[in-house]
């Protein structure tokens, strides 16, 4: 599981315990703890977005000049 969904789910459950209890201080500090566990969320899958798009195509398995999908397989059977 992505970093990103596990603090989306522990800001639901921080929610929910809010939604649950009786003490207004209590509910508010979960709920301000829930915000900021989702804007923890959103920032780690926006550098990770980041980082997919700054990934340079000819880096990628498949994209070598000779149009192979990255194996080193010469043709010759028998290896070295």
């Amino acid at each position: 599981m992505p970093i990103s969904d596990y603090l989306r789910r522990q800001a639901d459950t921080c929610l929910r315990i809010a939604r649950a209890g009786f003490d207004l201080g209590t509910a508010e500090r979960l709920g301000a703890l829930a915000a900021e566990l989702r804007a923890k969320a959103d920032e780690l899958e926006d550098e990770q977005d980041h980082d997919e798009r700054s990934f340079q195509p000819h880096m990628q398995k498949g994209n070598g000049r000779n149009g192979s999908s990255g194996s080193s397989h010469n043709g010759s059977e028998g290896g070295f």
